[in-house]
């Protein structure tokens, strides 16, 4: 991950010693599509006066297929983070931390479905930092052999609001004026995660999006299109859920 326990401060300006607590949000079911995602009220303890939380979005799921349709993969998530400070010290606020939940299996050809967003708000009121989930896979008709376009280049899309945050990719396909074995997609992962862009299975398959990439790296991966060379359909696999990560300091004397 992103290793943003390793710069935080680790002394609180008066002397003592710093001991950071984090806790994670998530939905544990990782690899089920439509999961639902994880949401939690959490009641800052006593004596914290600031915390940091960074957060990943979900990824868009792959595209489905039909009648000789091949595309490029969902993108992934969106990253952010954010010290919120000026908490008084005495515990008792509250923030509503809800961590994206993965996508459906999109049966729709042409396009799949976009990632959902993590967040974390004030309990009843405004959102603090925010990753959104990421763009939709496509599929189109002979997209693998009619000519040598490449597809979604892996260009920036999603948002953030937050300290500082980076956007997540678009998926990516190599298509192939020539045969369709020359041909595949780009599954990209969320920022920080070290999964890198997987690469899909090529595209000389009748594949469900499941079967042509693997499940998404989570958290917040894209998920692989179908690919089809007859009549027969497929659908594209989710994107994967997100991760919210929250670090606050015990301070003792």
């Amino acid at each position: 991950m992103s290793g943003l326990r390793s710069l935080l401060q680790i002394s609180d300006g008066g002397g003592g010693n710093v001991n950071f607590d984090q806790f994670y949000v998530y939905n544990t079911n990782k690899t089920a599509h439509n999961n639902g995602g994880c949401c939690c009220l959490w009641t800052v303890p006593t004596g914290v006066k600031w915390f940091a939380v960074e957060l990943w979005g979900g990824g868009g799921s792959g595209a489905g297929s039909c009648c000789c349709m091949q595309g490029w993969p969902g993108g992934s998530g969106s990253y952010a983070r954010k010290f919120v400070t000026g908490l008084s010290g005495t515990g008792g606020e509250q923030y509503t931390l809800c961590a994206a939940g993965s996508t459906v299996c999109s049966q729709q050809k042409c396009s799949g479905c976009s990632g959902n967003p993590s967040f974390v708000s004030i309990s009843g009121g405004a959102v603090q930092v925010c990753a959104s989930g990421g763009g939709q896979g496509f599929t189109r008709c002979q997209f693998s052999q009619g000519c040598a376009y490449t597809g979604c280049p892996n260009m920036q899309c999603g948002s953030w609001t937050g300290t500082m945050g980076i956007c997540g990719q678009t998926g990516g396909a190599k298509g192939s004026s020539f045969c369709a074995v020359s041909s595949w997609g780009v599954m990209p992962s969320a920022p920080f995660t070290n999964g890198g862009n997987r690469i899909t299975r090529h595209y000389c398959f009748h594949e469900q999006g499941c079967y042509a990439g693997g499940f998404a790296h989570w958290p917040g991966g894209g998920g692989a299109s179908a690919t089809s060379h007859s009549t027969r359909a497929g659908c594209g696999a989710p994107g994967a859920g997100g991760l919210i990560t929250i670090y606050y300091p015990v301070v003792t004397e």
